[in-house]
């Protein structure tokens, strides 16, 4: 039976769970994890999450709100269903 999922996270210990959900043929249909954060070299660059990373590598929406807590981020989080 395949799941319709949303997958949260942020370190790269969150990675390899979000591929093996996927690789298990489940549906996810947001992956939501931190904003870009100022890092790289002098901090100039703006650094994305590890499940950042991997959710652009499989083509999944990423969402990076800073709260779940405002009604447009409910409404936004409750359309997936």
């Amino acid at each position: 039976m395949s799941l319709r999922l949303i997958f949260m996270g942020t370190p790269a210990f969150a990675v390899p769970t979000l591929t093996e959900i996927l690789g298990q043929g489940h549906e996810v249909v947001a992956v939501y994890t931190r904003a870009p954060a100022p890092g790289g070299r002098r901090g100039l660059d703006l650094v994305k999450s590890p499940v950042h990373q991997a959710a652009e590598r499989f083509r999944l929406p990423v969402f990076t709100p800073k709260s779940l807590r405002n009604a447009e981020a409910q409404a936004e989080f409750a359309s997936f269903g």
